[in-house]
């Protein structure tokens, strides 16, 4: 396949200055394809995503006098390298999607290429599976609408709950990893890796992680947020001798609480579709549902 992208289209590696026309692109992409969850997704988010990239070598960004296409490409997982893709819904049906993939095959070289694409996206699947892609995962994306103030959150007791000073941090990166470490599809990252996506967010704000002790240890986790138009639970981490106590349900309505105390009624989150700590069944009996199912597509090149 020719690396000249189609007819009418210029390449070119993502820059800073396309963050507001990727909110845009992104939000009409979800439109199309979601109805009733369109996030509102500003500049600031784009940014803040795109620092899990080197976008000079990392992103592509097709236009025709605006954006009309964009995908990133990354390692998460040892072996593996996560492709993320989007077409304008305008723009479809002009082959943005087939050079997408074709540019990210040809960076990847060999080992395996995973690409995610929304269920129900007929045009992604075609493409995938018409070139031996088959699929070995799902995501959940999940929201809640408060229509009142969450309940509040019970500790077991001799347990305490602060915010994330300084200090801290170290501790926070620790106790998440940890509670990740057997995630499908997760590599570890370094502290340095999270001063650089994370803590150095510009939507970062300490004051929405929160840390739960039992005397000086921490034993559990969670970082929130107010991102894409809406509150958003980032990660709860319980470490293993401590679950099965209900933290993970505390920490869900310490965080539902303090984002409605903000003023945020919408509260989202994603989770692997089979976490093996059983997680879709904890958000769900706090009144989550599912809005939308996150496909992952892998072939070994």
């Amino acid at each position: 396949m020719s690396s000249l992208p189609p007819e009418g289209f210029t390449a070119r590696p993502l820059e800073a200055e396309d963050a507001v026309a990727a909110a845009e692109l992104l939000m009409a992409f979800d439109a199309a394809h979601l109805a009733g969850v369109t996030d509102r997704l500003s500049a600031v988010d784009m940014v803040d995503w795109w620092r899990w990239y080197e976008l000079e070598r990392e992103s592509i960004a097709l236009h025709d006098g605006r954006l009309a296409a964009l995908g990133l490409l990354n390692e998460r997982e040892e072996g593996a390298l996560n492709f993320h893709a989007f077409v304008h819904p305008e723009r479809t049906g002009r082959g943005l999607g087939s050079f997408l993939l074709q540019w990210a095959e040809d960076r990847a070289g060999g080992g395996r290429l995973r690409v995610e694409i929304l269920a129900g996206d007929e045009a992604a699947r075609h493409l995938l599976e018409g070139r031996g892609y088959r699929r070995i995962r799902s995501g959940f994306r999940m929201l809640v609408d408060l229509e009142e103030p969450p309940a509040e959150p019970e500790w077991p007791e001799g347990l305490s709950v602060s915010t994330l000073r300084d200090s801290d941090k170290r501790v926070l990166h620790g106790v998440i990893e940890e509670a990740f470490a057997e995630e499908w599809g997760r590599s570890p990252l370094s502290y340095e890796e999270w001063e650089r996506t994370i803590f150095g967010a510009e939507s970062f704000d300490p004051t929405l992680c929160f840390l739960v002790r039992a005397g000086d240890e921490v034993v559990a986790a969670e970082t929130c947020g107010q991102r894409f138009g809406m509150g958003f639970v980032g990660a709860i981490g319980v470490r293993k001798p401590w679950r099965r106590k209900g933290l993970g349900r505390a920490l869900l309505l310490q965080g539902f609480g303090e984002l409605y105390r903000r003023g945020e009624r919408r509260i989202g989150l994603g989770v692997d579709a089979e976490n093996p700590t059983g997680a879709a069944r904890l958000y769900e009996a706090v009144g989550m549902r599912v809005a939308s199912q996150v496909d992952a597509y892998e072939r070994a090149l």
